[in-house]
């Protein structure tokens, strides 16, 4: 068949899978749209002009070639959030299709296949991303990763193995220090998975496998200080609540099961019988280090998270050098620092105009978790407007706590 046929095969099918989601299914038509879309996306961008291949000759294979290898390569700015997306679409589109008399009963059961474990395309994003293309074993790496099987089953992980202890952040302070600091993390972090545990195998959302918005809205709730958070809010919506999820799964307290549920580990009771001093070691660990910096920031967020991550000995050691209790100016500290790190003058100049966009992880996500850990304190401005306000921006002052400067002076700027 040509390609002009097999476009307009496409329209056909594709307008009639809209029609039907909506009319017969009565679903919204911003969910039929997003279903139609991903067919419109995956027939002319890959089955079409990679293989030639008319809608109606797709088998589980193509699925499995398109999210697991394809799409991860050829698509700009893909994520792995995109994988339920897409899988939910492909399941409702060849479901349609065997009812229209299109497709046979035995290729929809190897489609359907294809897509009943999307942990499988999850976890092929994440291998993939963590490839360093820098590296002297990149060709060898991506071959690996090219050639590689899909997992059928989780991959299986000791939830029963001790947590780590992070000598050089362990040393750094004592029980007596956290007593008397003014650290809320570890109260907050408990009441945090109380309610998981309480709630163990609750659904998690389609797209990003993140908490739902009932159980956001409860568990900010339950909260020793709530945020403000709209009825509408989602995850990323709440900065606690989604640090304590990034940083949960970077622990093991808890997985994403391959029926897209949050199931709790055997580690979440070896955390909480920790000593307070343990656990703090173990969450700062995981936060400062082992998490990386994108994942607490809703997703497709702007900055250049990764950069500053990779700038947290400098950000330390500037850090370590501030007054106990002094307010600093926010703006002008990034800024500073920036100019510190700044090269040419005119690559200077452009870094400095730049600054707080590329460090707006700093600002949102990171600052507001060094407070919850006692180590700095801040206010915002009182006339933010409501765009800085949504995106959690709009630091005006901080000041290192006496706690904060031991770690930052006698620690931070050792770390790698």
């Amino acid at each position: 068949m040509s390609r002009g046929r097999l476009e307009n095969e496409v329209e056909k099918f594709v307008d009639s899978f809209y029609k039907y989601l909506k009319q017969e299914k009565g679903i919204s038509e911003e969910t039929a749209s997003a279903h139609a879309y991903q067919i419109r996306f995956f027939a002319p961008q890959y089955l079409i002009e990679y293989d030639g291949k008319s809608l109606l000759e797709v088998t589980g294979s193509d699925i499995e070639d398109y999210l697991g290898n394809w799409y991860i390569r050829k698509v700009l700015n893909s994520n792995k959030s995109d994988v339920r997306p897409a899988l939910v679409a492909f399941k409702k589109f060849y479901k349609f299709l065997h009812e229209r008399g299109n497709v046979e009963e035995e290729q929809l059961n190897d489609i359907l296949s294809a897509c009943e474990n999307p942990q499988r395309y999850i976890r092929r994003f994440e291998t993939y991303f963590e490839l360093n293309p820098e590296s002297e074993t990149w060709d060898n790496d991506f071959r690996n990763w090219f050639m590689g099987e899909y997992d059928e089953k989780e991959i299986e992980v000791n939830y029963k193995q001790p947590f780590e202890q992070n000598a050089q952040i362990s040393r750094v302070f004592s029980a007596g220090d956290l007593k008397s600091s003014n650290t809320s993390i570890l109260n907050t972090f408990l009441t945090f998975l109380n309610y998981i545990s309480e709630n163990n195998g609750m659904k998690l959302t389609a797209a990003n496998s993140f908490i739902g918005r009932k159980h956001i809205l409860a568990l900010n709730k339950a909260m020793s200080s709530p945020e403000k958070l709209k009825s509408t809010a989602n995850q990323p919506d709440s900065g606690t609540i989604h640090l304590f999820y990034n940083l949960s799964r970077t622990l093991g307290l808890f997985v994403v099961s391959a029926k897209n549920t949050l199931e709790v580990t055997p580690r979440m009771d070896t955390f909480k019988l920790l000593s307070p001093k343990e656990q703090f070691v173990v969450l700062f660990d995981a936060m400062w280090n082992e998490t990386s910096w994108v994942k607490f920031l809703p997703p497709h967020s702007g900055g250049r998270p990764e950069w500053v991550q990779e700038e947290r000995v400098n950000i330390a050691s500037a850090l370590s050098e501030c007054d106990v209790d002094a307010k600093y100016p926010f703006a002008e500290w990034i800024n500073e620092f920036c100019r510190e790190r700044g090269n040419a003058e005119d690559e200077l100049d452009i870094f400095i105009i730049a600054a707080v966009f590329v460090y707006s992880v700093f600002d949102e996500r990171i600052a507001p978790a060094l407070k919850l850990f006692g180590l700095l304190d801040f206010e915002y401005k009182k006339d933010r407007d409501k765009y800085l306000v949504n995106r959690g921006w709009g630091i005006e002052w901080f000041a290192i706590t006496q706690f904060g400067k031991k770690i930052f002076k006698n620690l931070l700027e050792k770390c790698t």
